[in-house]
């Protein structure tokens, strides 16, 4: 008895660790092979090094320039990319027949919400990696605080990616999620000379404090708690919607 027991129990686990990999690898094929994603990420590099270019041309008088001065002003572009690109992933689960051929492959909701956050999280990661890279290497000079605001820089990149696909799939209307991503995330900072201080509750005004990291120790930390909780929120109320709905 205990032996066919133990034979049962490596068996589930060797089940339960297959459907996990098959999900997870169909949400990795289904983010690289998205057209939109594809689309996004050239906008995202194209931003990148649009904005280097612009800085480097500015600065005539030589000295040394770090990534830690240009990291607002260059994530206020780049992260447009990522907006699309949270709002694209989400949006082609709905508008195309992604969302039904998912559940088929992972019949298993909860399961499935877990593969779709690591495959955007991967990618996200990976991509903001990459581009944050490419600008630190391209900046005459390289400092410890250059490392911190591009390490930073991935993490906000990486959140509006998330932050994007967790309204999407709460909202289910690409129109509806557009628009609450660059109210919050791109108009956010323009918002505060009506808002006053309220704004600084808003992820992409938090995420100007995150970036610039000017502020007190404190705010910073604030804002970057800030960055985390819309993240999740969003993330949190996709999911629900994702493990409730009938289709």
């Amino acid at each position: 008895m205990s032996g066919t027991g133990a034979t049962s129990t490596v068996r589930a686990t060797a089940g339960a660790a297959t459907a996990w990999g098959r999900a997870l690898r169909a949400e990795l094929v289904k983010v690289v092979t998205l057209p939109a994603m594809r689309w996004s990420a050239a906008v995202a590099g194209a931003a990148a090094a649009a904005t280097m270019m612009s800085v480097l041309r500015d600065v005539a008088d030589g000295r040394g320039l770090g990534f830690e001065e240009v990291a607002p002003v260059w994530a206020l572009a780049v992260q447009i990319g990522f907006v699309a690109a949270g709002v694209a992933a989400a949006g082609a689960e709905h508008s195309t027949a992604q969302g039904m051929t998912s559940l088929l492959v992972t019949p298993v909701r909860g399961r499935l919400a877990a593969a779709r956050f690591m495959a955007l999280a991967g990618m996200g990661l990976v991509t903001a990696s990459v581009l944050v890279g490419a600008s630190l290497a391209v900046c005459p000079a390289m400092s410890t605080a250059a490392l911190w605001a591009g390490g930073r820089t991935v993490v906000w990149l990486t959140a509006v990616l998330l932050l994007s696909a967790g309204l999407g799939a709460a909202l289910r209307s690409v129109t509806g999620a557009s628009t609450a991503a660059v109210v919050l995330v791109i108009l956010a900072p323009q918002l505060a000379a009506f808002l006053g201080d309220a704004a600084r509750w808003l992820p992409g005004q938090a995420a100007h404090i995150w970036l610039a990291a000017d502020a007190s120790r404190a705010d910073v930390t604030s804002a970057g708690l800030i960055i985390l909780a819309w993240t999740t929120a969003a993330q949190m109320a996709g999911i629900v919607r994702l493990v409730r709905a009938d289709g």
